[in-house]
Order: C-alpha cells, then sequence, then structure tokens
C-alpha cells in the first residue's frame, strides 16, 4: 500500500469533468423532453431544485452505469496480466504460500515481481473505485 499515489490535480479534473458532464446530461434531458426551443428556453430559466436534483440523480446514474462495467474489467483485466505475468517466476499460482487462493496476491506483494507490483497497484485502484462506486449507488438508492 506504500506504492499507492493519489494524484489529487488529476481527481480534481475528474470531478470538473463530472460536473460537466452531469450538466450536458441536464440540458439534453431538457431538450429531449420539451416540444420546442421556446419551451426549453422557458423551463431552463424556471428550473426548480427539484428538478436539478432530479436531472443530476440521473446523470449520476447515468455515470455509474457506464463506469461500472469499465472498472470491472479494468480489474479483471490487470489481475489477469498481474496473475500470469506479475508473479515470480518460482512461485506457482496455487500453492501453499497464497493459500491456494490467486485472489492472495493482492494482500502479499512479496510474491510479485516489479511488474506484478505495478498491476497491483492498478487492481487495487480499480477495487476502490469500484468499492466506492457502490457505496455512491447503495446512498442513492437510499
Amino acid at each position: 500500500m506504500q506504492k499507492i499515489v493519489i494524484n489529487w490535480p488529476r481527481l480534481f479534473r475528474y470531478s470538473l469533468l463530472f460536473i460537466v458532464f452531469s450538466m450536458s446530461v441536464t440540458i439534453f434531458m431538457l431538450i429531449w423532453f420539451s416540444s420546442s426551443l421556446e419551451d426549453v428556453w422557458n423551463n431552463g430559466i424556471s428550473f426548480s431544485t427539484t428538478q436539478l436534483i432530479i436531472s443530476f440523480e440521473l446523470s449520476l446514474t447515468l455515470f455509474i452505469f457506464i463506469s461500472f462495467p469499465v472498472l470491472l474489467f479494468r480489474f479483471i483485466f490487470f489481475f489477469s496480466k498481474m496473475i500470469y505475468r506479475g508473479r515470480k517466476p518460482d512461485i506457482a499460482i496455487l500453492n501453499i504460500q497464497t493459500l491456494f487462493n490467486p485472489v492472495n496476491f493482492l494482500l502479499f506483494p512479496s510474491l510479485l515481481s516489479p511488474l506484478g507490483m505495478d498491476y497491483r497497484r492498478r487492481c487495487i485502484i480499480s477495487l476502490i473505485l469500484l468499492i466506492s462506486l457502490y457505496l455512491l449507488m447503495m446512498l442513492i438508492i437510499n
């Protein structure tokens, strides 16, 4: 866990990107459900707080539906690369050192090569993002 670095400017850019994404989805929904452009303009000016909250929750839900499979695929991809290319040459996939469980490669970095440590870092970041996304999804539902 000592090699995981959080890049705060990058995270800030992603949060700004999400704000732009949610605003564009809100504008798109406003245009889609209006009958004319004049109606869009009038509804855009008199946008209520409840409509804004609903559109924000819809854009957040769309964001979750897009990013959840992407993060899951990213974890599976880097985990498989870590298992096949990142372990040390004398370590088998199923052995007593991993307690016959390949997931334990994430817990025991001494079994990995430097390339495997990089794949492990990417797997852990994907898992952290997946868990935070799942918790965010649970907050939206409740």
